[in-house]
């Protein structure tokens, strides 16, 4: 492994819609050097690799010898046998999530990079997005929490349930704020336009009685993405996509008895500091970020919802 102060060589595995932004935020990295890429199909590799003035590999083989980490963005069927191969060679990888195909493959991903010793995290983006900073600062305060995220449907990411796709970047945030487990829940899910679940909302109990109700859905006619949370002093409703927000404070001395007070978080690119962040935890010099037995998480609790769900639509 290189020291810190040298460019660690990375390559990115999957270079369709969400892997071409991988590999540029590697190839504008002040950490590393993007030496190429790898695709299953061959010639959006080359498009790629041309584009961004890499090598195109032609085989995981062949990536191996080159690097020193791999960001992994292929579908998510193909995510276990991907991580699984350079983790077996001891190559740090950063998988987008959801970390595999189940959570049961999630589970043995994590034992392989513990068995290892070698650097293992999981893409869950939304933990870079500043918007929820103010959740986690403010978290012993709330007493209800809303996320909502909902989006007109497209056949990109449509391969897996809604909850899959949306909904395991709430479970993740709704662990990162809180660190708690989930006590009970309820929920409603449909499948509208494909044979997995498109629309879903769930109403959780965590342990400490904190509410958390998440609605996530394919099938809006526009993209809603928002949080309201209920705290004991104030109430915070955030655009998440905007990063603008308004609190309502009770104020008893106002004519109106509350004001609203505005609220913007500066934006961030979330992705790129994502990468950062991995490439820094394959240096040694931060923690992971995502854990993989965090993201398996999540998952194990997308699974167990689902399987509720299908039972209830079956009745």
């Amino acid at each position: 492994m290189k020291t810190s102060q040298q460019k660690l060589r990375g390559a990115v595995i999957g270079v369709g819609y969400l892997g071409r932004f991988h590999a540029q935020k590697v190839k504008a990295s002040l950490q590393a050097e993007l030496v190429g890429v790898f695709d299953f199909n061959p010639e959006q590799s080359k498009k790629i690799a041309e584009e961004l003035q890499v090598k195109s590999f032609t085989s995981l083989d062949e990536v191996a010898s080159f690097v020193d980490f791999v960001t992994v963005a292929a579908s998510t069927q193909a995510h276990y046998d991907i991580a699984e191969y350079f983790l077996k060679h001891k190559i740090p990888v950063l998988v987008e999530k959801p970390i595999a195909a189940t959570a049961a493959l999630g589970h043995q991903l994590c034992e392989l990079a513990k068995k290892n010793d070698v650097v293992f995290s999981v893409g869950h983006i939304e933990r870079f997005n500043p918007a929820y900073e103010y959740l986690k600062e403010h978290q012993t305060k709330i007493k209800y929490l809303e996320l909502n995220r909902l989006a007109p449907f497209r056949t990109r990411g449509s391969d897996v349930s809604v909850l899959h796709d949306l909904m395991i970047h709430d479970l993740d945030l709704v662990n990162y704020i809180f660190g708690q487990k989930i006590k009970n829940y309820t929920v409603f899910g449909l499948e509208l336009i494909k044979p997995t679940i498109d629309d879903v909302s769930i109403s959780l109990t965590l342990v400490s009685g904190v509410q958390v109700r998440i609605q996530n859905s394919r099938v809006t006619p526009q993209i809603i993405r928002n949080y309201r949370a209920v705290m004991n002093d104030r109430v915070i409703a955030m655009n998440t996509a905007t990063l603008e927000a308004d609190i309502l404070v009770p104020a008893l001395s106002e004519p109106e008895m509350h004001r609203i007070e505005k609220f913007t978080v500066p934006k961030v690119d979330a992705l790129a500091l994502e990468i950062e962040h991995f490439i820094s935890a394959v240096k040694k010099e931060k923690p992971v970020a995502i854990t993989g037995q965090e993201a398996t998480y999540a998952l194990q609790i997308i699974e167990e919802i689902v399987a509720q769900i299908k039972l209830q639509n079956s009745q």
